[in-house]
């Protein structure tokens, strides 16, 4: 996760997850806008320190340090309307929780959320689990193995 270097793994994160992997050329395209957005994205007036980028063709990661200037309610729902006017340009969900996105031999891939527990070997997929709350566990428990995550219920017999 070079992308997040300059940040302390105590920073607060926000995993948004698409509907549909995104091409390289969105990613492109993406990556410059969330560039765009959290260089003047704010809270009460005071710059966030901030960044975002595409972590995998799934998914959006958010990223700020609380500890400079916390976000505030409206600085979090102006993110949220940026993503979802993005999402509307692009035809693509950035706000998806029906679909599991999974990766099995190197193959990042979504299913149903409700087919995870009849995939062959589920209990091997790692999860991209879309409700990470800090940069530490982006850093080190994402993806992780279904059975150590909050979904092993669904695969335990």
């Amino acid at each position: 996760m070079d992308q997040f270097k300059d940040f302390p793994e105590n920073s607060r994160v926000w995993l948004y997850q698409t509907n549909r992997a995104l091409s390289a050329t969105e990613v492109n395209y993406v990556d410059e806008k969330l560039k765009a957005f959290t260089k003047e994205w704010a809270a009460h007036g005071k710059q966030l320190w901030a960044t975002a980028a595409i972590v995998n063709p799934y998914f959006v990661a958010v990223v700020v340090d609380e500890s400079i200037t916390p976000p505030s309610g409206c600085s979090i729902d102006a993110s949220v309307k940026f993503l979802k006017e993005l999402g509307a340009e692009l035809e693509v969900d950035f706000f998806t929780r029906m679909q599991i996105t999974v990766e099995e031999e190197g193959k990042i891939r979504q299913i149903p959320f409700q087919e995870l527990s009849t995939q062959n070997n589920a209990k091997e997929l790692l999860i991209y689990d879309a409700l990470v709350d800090n940069l530490k566990q982006l850093r080190g428990q994402w993806p992780l193995p279904v059975k150590e995550s909050s979904l092993k219920q669904l695969v335990e017999n």
